[in-house]
């Protein structure tokens, strides 16, 4: 067996077109009322994905597409990788990236990879920046920090501390808060009755499609974005890590299945 971080397992249901696929089951529970059809087919696709990856594979997955190299970022266009351990400490560190200077983006691809190149074989000097900095300047003229992203590694126990009854505890409270914002007033309620299962819907461009709520479109989409980052993402978060406490805490899938999924084995802890 091998193992996958949880946002790679999320990619893969991502990756899968679900359009013809039917799935049994329930999201929760309790009823979630605010969640929409779409939202509900993807939890339960990640539901039945924990519980048999194998039969997922077979019977919905389509393969997973190496990201574009958009020659942005100092680390790109690789495919994600699978571990033999579950304590190794790539599936359990945090994501890391940097923006290519435009001094070397401007240049053209073949610069770009030899300073990618170059980085990697310098990068133990980010130690100590100075050295670094002084490193890059005497090779590329570049006298400045590269921009770091860094980003929390979802690994494959996200909420290791949380129960199941831990976990439903803060899953009622949202669907609680929910309604106290639902009946918050007039305006809240208005357009949350119309639209609260249509939160996507604040990231499109344009007039919003038959927006009855008597509040301008600017004004719906400003609620709707406020909704969705103080209830639905964090509860379809809950949701997913409830299921994989459930179903497969550990995140383990056959090898062979990885690699039909387009992954790619970890130089750290496969070799």
């Amino acid at each position: 067996m091998s193992f996958i971080t949880l946002s790679n397992a999320q990619r893969i249901i991502f990756k899968t077109d679900l359009k013809d696929a039917n799935f049994n089951g329930v999201v929760y529970k309790k009823n979630i009322y605010f969640l929409g059809k779409h939202e509900i087919k993807n939890l339960l696709a990640i539901q039945e994905f924990f519980k048999n990856p194998e039969l997922f594979f077979n019977e919905y997955y389509k393969p997973v597409e190496v990201k574009k190299d958009t020659k942005q970022y100092i680390f790109e266009g690789k495919a994600p990788s699978y571990h033999n351990t579950a304590d190794c400490e790539r599936l359990c560190s945090d994501y890391i990236n940097f923006e290519l200077p435009e001094e070397i983006k401007e240049k053209g691809t073949a610069v770009i990879e030899e300073f990618r190149i170059w980085f990697k074989q310098n990068r133990y000097l980010m130690d100590d920046p100075q050295v670094f900095i002084m490193r890059m300047q005497l090779r590329w003229g570049i006298t400045r920090s590269l921009n770091e992203i860094k980003m929390e590694n979802s690994g494959i126990v996200e909420v290791e501390n949380l129960t199941l009854v831990e976990i439903e505890q803060k899953i009622d409270e949202l669907i609680s808060k929910a309604g106290v914002l639902y009946y918050e007033n007039s305006k809240s309620n208005a357009i949350l009755k119309r639209f609260n299962r249509f939160t996507f819907l604040a990231e499109r461009e344009g007039p919003l499609d038959n927006n009855d709520t008597g509040y301008s479109d600017e004004e719906v989409k400003e609620l709707l974005k406020s909704y969705d980052t103080i209830i639905k993402q964090p509860i379809k978060k809950l949701l997913i890590n409830y299921y994989r406490i459930k179903l497969n805490p550990t995140l383990k899938i056959e090898q062979k299945i990885l690699e039909q999924l387009g992954f790619k084995s970890c130089s750290k802890c496969c070799n």
